[in-house]
Parts: C-alpha cells; sequence; structure tokens
C-alpha cells in the first residue's frame, strides 16, 4: 500500500511540473506579444512566468491529489500496472533487434522499388512516349 501511494504521488508530482513548463512556456509567449516585462524574480533563470507557472502548476497537483475521485483513478492505475507482464531485458533487447533488422529489411526492399521505378521513369520521359 506505501508503495502504491508513493507512486500516485509521483505521478502527481510529474503532472504538477508539465503543466508548469507549459504554463510557463504560455505565459513567455504572453508576455512577448503583449510585450509585458517578463522581469526575472529569482534570478536570472527564474523569470516572472516560472513563478507563474510554478505556482499554477504546485496549486494543479495538490489540488488533483487532493481531490478523492482522481487519487483512486492512479491508484487503479497503478494496481493494474502491477498486473502487467513486463518483459525482461533480454526479451527487450531481442525484440528491438528484431524491430530495427525488420526496418532495414524494409527500407532496403523499398528502396529497390525506389530506384527501379524512378530508372523505369527516366527511361520511359527519355523515350519520348507520352501517356
Amino acid at each position: 500500500m506505501r508503495q502504491k501511494t508513493t507512486f500516485v504521488a509521483l505521478f502527481f508530482l510529474f503532472a504538477g511540473l508539465v503543466v508548469a513548463f507549459v504554463l510557463h512556456r504560455s505565459a513567455e509567449s504572453i508576455f512577448s506579444l503583449a510585450r509585458i516585462n517578463n522581469a526575472p524574480v529569482l534570478g536570472d533563470n527564474f523569470p516572472l512566468s516560472a513563478l507563474i507557472g510554478a505556482v499554477i502548476g504546485l496549486g494543479v497537483a495538490v489540488t488533483l491529489f487532493n481531490v478523492p475521485r482522481t487519487h483512486n483513478l492512479a491508484g487503479e492505475v497503478v494496481d493494474e500496472l502491477n498486473k502487467v507482464a513486463w518483459p525482461t531485458a533480454a526479451e527487450t533487447r531481442v525484440n528491438t533487434m528484431v524491430v530495427i533488422v525488420t526496418s532495414v529489411v524494409a527500407s532496403l526492399i523499398l528502396g529497390v522499388f525506389d530506384i527501379t521505378f524512378s530508372q523505369l521513369s527516366v527511361l520511359l520521359a527519355n523515350s519520348g512516349i507520352h501517356l
């Protein structure tokens, strides 16, 4: 149970950081378009837009964490993810190699078709035959 609560809290923390980043960039763009000075608040690397994003992002994360419905939903997601049969590292390496080899073979086949049809197009264009 403790591990589940930790994962849920980390999820909401991560979601809050994402919201903070998106709002920071949005506020930065709005300030630029409106020609509002995005003054540094805590040094040159933390302007007003970052403060706005951080405060709202943290507020959203804390609020949603404390809403029972979203908290329970996130807990159910953690429960379901614990039921997933995750592949081992060896299986992942083998499957990755299969995908890479398949992609290379497919690209070679498509490359041969492309070159063939390109050459046929050039021969047809040079032959003077108009379709």
